[in-house]
């Protein structure tokens, strides 16, 4: 009975470690199939960040601050990435103007710049962008002129949440 005993454990020891050989061989091939799967997912992400796929450009916002990692890119594409720093909800909007970034036109109560004003041609924008978020929009054929990033979060532009941007020719 012992040796039944035994036996039985013997077997089931066997089939443990040849279980156990076939998930460690599984693993090694996980883990090779693992490392090859960022090669090629690896170059599309960096050629959309640079060369054939345009610019990109980073706002960090603060309470109240928006800070650019270059301020023009060259005309064409040019994704715009709002990363906030902050500890309130801000929002990324870009306008088209020759207008001073700090005299823009503000709205009847004062607690917005004008969106609709003719002196400014509104491009696109990011809402909603949450404290320690980040929210990207993508202008295609973006012409070469002068630009403004604000935060139009009421009484944020007014606070200084804006910033100059510069288009170049292509």
């Amino acid at each position: 009975m012992a040796s039944v005993t035994s036996s039985s454990t013997g077997a089931a020891f066997g089939t443990r470690i040849r279980g156990l050989a076939v998930i460690a061989a599984a693993m090694v091939l996980i883990a090779a199939c693992g490392s090859s799967s960022p090669s090629p997912t690896s170059p599309p992400a960096s050629a959309g960040g640079g060369g054939g796929g345009g610019t990109t450009i980073t706002a960090t916002e603060t309470e109240f601050k928006i800070s650019l990692s270059a301020d023009s890119a060259p005309a064409g594409t040019v994704t715009f990435t709002a990363d906030n720093k902050g500890t309130v909800q801000h929002e990324l909007v870009l306008f088209k103007t020759d207008d001073d970034p700090a005299a823009l036109p503000m709205a009847s109560d004062g607690s917005e710049m004008d969106e609709d004003a003719s002196s400014v041609t509104h491009i696109a924008e990011v809402e909603d962008v949450d404290p320690g978020t980040t929210k990207s929009f993508t202008v295609d054929d973006l012409e070469p002129g002068k630009y403004v990033l604000l935060c139009n979060v009421p009484a944020h532009y007014a606070s200084g949440m804006h910033v100059a941007f510069t288009v170049t020719g292509s």
